[in-house]
């Protein structure tokens, strides 16, 4: 199997910058794109998401002989969590920047996470579900130890027709098995991914939970328990079995996006015992009011075992649907607050540009790692 990532390549070329550049300390090179090497002037502008400070790099390039070539700066991924890459005048979308992802592959003109990065490879696992058969995709890292007593965390998530292939859709993949890669190379938890497949007619009926009065007519109905015990009842016994990982509370993880950001959620707040965090992005949320919203959570218990809870959007004026989105997303975190659900547990991380697809869930995904697998100094 080939690897994700050219890790070795990478520090080469970075240490041969080094020298090259006499360069030291805190302004060893700590960022690096691949793209085409015929690029004249590359420039990145790194951003702190919170307070708005900004930090302009030229970045320099590494001579290569093929038709990509590296191009490598510095800045404090303590002080910034985005950066967004202009190549002769053309301009990237903002991607999450930390110690865990900071190198982007802009070659394809579809940002993934690292460099060299080919499809990853995964185990395909069909289990009954309902009337049919649904399928389980887990992603293993390239140096899988099924028998080491260093076991991994596992990212359970929904949508995995669209986790891996970067055919899958228009906009490529989340990437989500090159983030983790990256994640793990830089120091970070070592982890398994298991992407549930949603891809199918009767999608939106699996990942619309039922808590209340809903507010889309189309959406009634929703079998969100069904496929919340089908997770955590069929799922995780199976991987917990097969599979080299943890099974306690603080290594388990569930995300997903629109229908599956929603569900996501859902299944955190049914099961807070059994995940650490949510990654919702872009969740459904306007398909319950916050009345409704806020009477569920008070039903529940978060006193001993409150999930991290990761909340992101788009607002894009070119995305109505992203823009819908982004109101219950925004409104979120004050139901929350009305429900006694710890404030310290909840991030929520806006992107006014960002529209409603995988390339944006792409970019984002590193930043909610870092908040779900904190870096221990």
């Amino acid at each position: 199997m080939k690897k994700l990532f050219n890790i070795l390549l990478c520090t080469v070329l970075v240490t041969l910058t080094l020298a090259a550049c006499g360069q030291s300390g805190d302004n060893t090179p700590n960022f690096m794109i691949t793209d085409a090497a015929s690029r004249k002037e590359v420039t990145a502008t790194f951003r702190n998401s919170d307070s708005g400070e900004t930090l302009e790099v030229k970045l320099k390039k590494k001579e290569s002989s093929g038709d990509a070539a590296p191009y490598i700066g510095n800045a404090d991924p303590a002080k910034f969590d985005r950066v967004t890459v202009n190549a002769d005048g053309t301009e990237s979308i903002e991607l999450a920047y930390n110690d865990y992802v900071n190198a982007w592959d802009l070659s394809s003109g579809k940002p993934y996470p690292g460099t060299e990065v080919t499809e990853p490879q995964y185990d395909r696992v069909a289990f009954d579900y309902d009337d049919r058969k649904k399928d389980v995709l887990i992603w293993k890292p390239e140096n899988y130890d099924p028998s080491s007593a260093d076991k991994y965390a596992v990212i359970y998530m929904t949508d995995g027709q669209n986790l891996f292939d970067r055919r899958a859709t228009s906009t490529g993949s989340w990437g989500v098995a090159e983030s983790v890669a990256n994640m793990m190379a830089n120091g970070g938890q070592k982890c398994v991914i298991v992407g549930v497949e949603n891809g199918a007619t009767w999608r939106d009926e699996e990942l619309t939970p039922d808590i209340g009065k809903i507010t889309q007519e189309s959406y009634e109905g929703g079998k969100g328990k069904y496929f919340s015990d089908f997770v955590v009842d069929t799922v995780m016994p199976y991987i917990n079995e097969h599979y080299n990982v943890y099974t306690d509370r603080e290594h388990t993880h569930i995300a997903g996006s629109s229908s599956g950001g929603i569900e996501s959620f859902y299944i955190a707040m049914e099961h807070p015992d059994k995940f650490a965090s949510v990654g919702a992005l872009s969740p459904a949320f306007l398909l319950y009011t916050d009345d409704t919203w806020v009477e569920y959570l008070s039903k529940k218990d978060f006193s001993k075992n409150a999930p991290l809870i990761y909340l992101y959007c788009g607002n894009s004026s070119a995305d109505q649907l992203e823009q819908a989105l982004c109101v219950g997303t925004k409104t979120m975190p004050n139901n929350l607050k009305a429900c006694n659900y710890p404030e310290d547990k909840v991030i929520i991380k806006l992107y006014e540009n960002g529209v409603h697809n995988e390339m944006y869930w792409r970019a984002v995904f590193p930043d909610y790692l870092k908040y779900a697998f904190p870096k221990v100094s």
